[in-house]
């Protein structure tokens, strides 16, 4: 009978690659989490079978070193091309945190994961060091100052996300009344961005400063 006939040619199949897999694991992360990435939901996610994935990638964790490295792709150094030292690291700083905060539930992950078989972050990293050592920085100091930084906006990017009231004391504010008059100094009547554009400022010039100094980098 007619409705009983296959489709002419060959049956369609999902042709994977790494782009593929890294965007469809990245779509899972975002909806539920890291936790949620396994081999088996990302599989029927790409409606394919979770051998057909195993012959592209050996493991959750490449693939998460896939996920980094894609996003890593979108923070910004592009400063380094152009502009003088400190203005072009904060520009990448400010890149970085913001691509943090927009993708909080992988800080670990970008913290933790090797940077091997990453092409994006590999140039990201070629692009800041080059700028660095063009303004004076010795190589044995662009490592460590970078790492440094990285602490700092990893941090940062959490307290972006972090509510406004966070250092509110409630009932025992009647106990510390020097925390609660730095509160009130530092936050009322302000609104959390210039807040937090404040801070970063702060623990940006710091290590700036600090290591230019060291260095005696101008």
């Amino acid at each position: 009978m007619a409705g009983n006939r296959r489709p002419a040619g060959r049956p369609r199949t999902r042709i994977l690659n790494r782009e593929v897999i890294t965007d469809a694991a990245r779509r899972i992360i975002t909806s539920d989490g890291v936790p949620a990435l396994t081999m088996t939901r990302l599989a029927q996610r790409l409606s394919v079978t979770p051998s057909a994935l195993y012959n592209h990638a050996t493991s959750k964790q490449e693939i998460l070193r896939w996920i980094v490295d894609s996003i890593m792709g979108e923070v910004d150094a592009s400063a380094f091309d152009s502009e003088p030292w400190r203005e072009a690291t904060r520009a990448w700083a400010a890149s970085y945190r913001d691509v943090m905060v927009a993708h909080a539930e992988l800080i670990s992950s970008v913290a933790t994961i090797e940077v091997t078989d990453s092409p994006r972050t590999v140039a990201m990293y070629e692009q800041v060091v080059s700028g660095l050592h063009r303004a004076g920085f010795p190589f044995e100091a662009c490592l460590p100052f970078i790492a440094a930084l990285e602490s700092f906006i990893y941090g940062a990017a959490f307290n972006e996300l972090a509510p406004a009231d966070i250092f509110d004391p409630g009932d025992e504010g009647d106990v510390a009344p020097n925390f609660v008059a730095a509160v009130e100094a530092s936050q009322r009547g302000r609104n959390l961005r210039d807040i937090n554009d404040e801070l970063f400022d702060i623990g940006f010039n710091a290590i700036v400063e600090s290591t230019a100094k060291r260095l005696g980098v101008d």
